[in-house]
């Protein structure tokens, strides 16, 4: 089983993330749109996982998520891994709404928390997104000027307060998740 942990998007963002990024792709072969139902933003990547340890990797979890009240954020601005120029990922921003850290922290505890059951923290750097598109090949000039927009597009603000573990469906390719486990952040 491959999972990761993450923080789904409620359904009004969802679907102004999703209308975006197919008036990106408007046909264009080389962008590959995610179903709306699976935008969400990935907090710790955990891989292929034995499944007699979804038990303990749920308790760890609510660890995580107990000491984290619910985090309120805006969804600002395109961006692009590996780079602008080189863009294989485009990503929608996640910004905290409080300058307080609650996402980073939490993306700690969870480090924290799961690390004893043999999944390592991330070594990169968080950088808070959503996937709204996989690039195969040169996209069309539409998606570069989204990149180097001077104002950047804000897709609306929300509270997130569920904490997921999801599993990544090998039976569908290349997109398709399911919720294994929820927890309430806050406890």
């Amino acid at each position: 089983m491959r999972t990761f942990v993450g923080l789904r998007c409620g359904p009004g963002i969802r679907k102004r993330l999703h209308e975006s990024a197919l008036d990106l792709k408007r046909g264009e072969r080389v962008l590959k749109v995610p179903p709306i139902e699976d935008l969400h933003t990935t907090i710790h990547f955990l891989g292929n996982t034995p499944q007699t340890e979804l038990g303990e990797i749920g308790k760890a979890l609510e660890e995580a998520a107990a000491g984290t009240p619910p985090i309120d954020v805006t969804y600002r601005g395109y961006g692009a891994f590996p780079n602008a120029e080189r863009p294989r990922v485009l990503w929608a921003g996640v910004e905290e709404d409080e300058d307080d850290g609650r996402l980073t922290r939490l993306v700690e505890r969870v480090g924290e928390a799961l690390e004893p059951l043999g999944f390592p923290p991330e070594r990169r750097r968080f950088h808070a997104h959503v996937t709204l598109a996989r690039i195969r090949g040169r996209p069309h000039e539409r998606v570069f000027q989204a990149l180097s927009a001077p104002e950047p597009l804000e897709w609306g603000s929300e509270t997130l307060s569920e904490l997921k573990l999801i599993l990544s469906d090998p039976a569908h390719r290349p997109y398709h998740y399911i919720d294994l486990t929820t927890v309430e952040l806050g406890g």
